[in-house]
């Protein structure tokens, strides 16, 4: 993995190869990094942080819960992992449900039978949860850590005043279809996400996917939701149904190799809205 120089202290990988884009922060005296993707893939991103800065890794910051942002959190258990107070309860609880031992050991040979391609991913996979966690924001040596909701009701963004940049997390995919299928997503919460990103002193952003943006893309997606929203308001007070609403033909922001995804997020905007 090669991390690029997106300002003068804010490296970053964006190649979507391996999951979520990373990055990390240099501080005064230490260096955070942002997201963890799954375990191969952070071994990678923690061997590649040396080669660009020169200060200690201090702290892991995670954006959101979904497992290509902290399934790599077990490469970095020696640091203080930093997430929303949602995301740790919600870790807390996977460990209980779905990443129980037994529940884990069965979505682990999915993977290798399904996927053995990106085995390397996944293998020896350990959930680890964060140990520092906060509800509104956080902040270390002027970096800034502001939950939002939006994708998930733990999605937060990262944002490096002097430097002008902005990690996004998942409120922002860029050149593909934004995912909004998780159970806490909240598109009124999404837009206003938006809007406050438009009124901050931002040059460069990193998304959770595809290639570095600015607030155009922010602007840009921000009308395609609006508009989204006044359809979706229409059709309900037509009272179309939840099927029909959600395989409805809107306006396109990106086209998407995962149609079934697509519809799983406008059900969920759909559940959202509805009276």
């Amino acid at each position: 993995m090669k991390l690029h120089k997106v300002s003068s202290r804010v490296h970053a990988n964006w190649d979507g190869e391996t999951g979520g884009n990373v990055g990390v922060i240099e501080l005064s005296d230490s260096a955070v990094a942002v997201d963890a993707q799954y375990p191969g893939s952070a071994r990678k991103f923690r061997a590649a942080i040396p080669k660009v800065i020169s200060q200690p890794l201090s702290h892991l910051l995670l954006t959101h819960i979904h497992g290509d942002h902290v399934f790599g959190n077990m490469v970095f258990n020696d640091l203080e992992i930093v997430g929303h107070r949602r995301l740790w309860e919600k870790m807390e609880q996977g460990l209980k449900k779905e990443w129980s031992p037994n529940s884990l050991e069965k979505m682990l040979e999915t993977y290798r039978t399904d996927a053995p391609e990106r085995w390397w991913l996944f293998e020896g996979l350990e959930i680890v949860v964060p140990t520092i966690t906060f509800t509104d924001s956080w902040e270390m040596d002027g970096v800034q850590f502001t939950n939002h909701g939006g994708h998930s009701d733990c999605s937060s963004t990262v944002y490096v005043p002097e430097d002008r940049t902005l990690f996004a997390g998942d409120l922002l995919f860029v050149g593909m279809f934004p995912w909004a299928g998780d159970p806490t997503a909240n598109p009124d919460h999404w837009i206003d996400a938006f809007q406050d990103m438009l009124k901050m002193d931002i040059e460069t952003i990193i998304p959770g996917h595809g290639p570095l943006c600015d607030l155009d893309e922010v602007e840009r997606q921000l009308s395609w939701m609006k508009e989204v929203r006044w359809v979706m308001q229409g059709l309900i007070q037509d009272g179309e149904t939840e099927d029909v609403i959600a395989s409805y033909n809107y306006r396109v922001l990106y086209p998407t190799d995962h149609p079934e995804w697509q519809k799983k997020s406008y059900a969920r905007w759909y559940n959202v809205w509805k009276p």
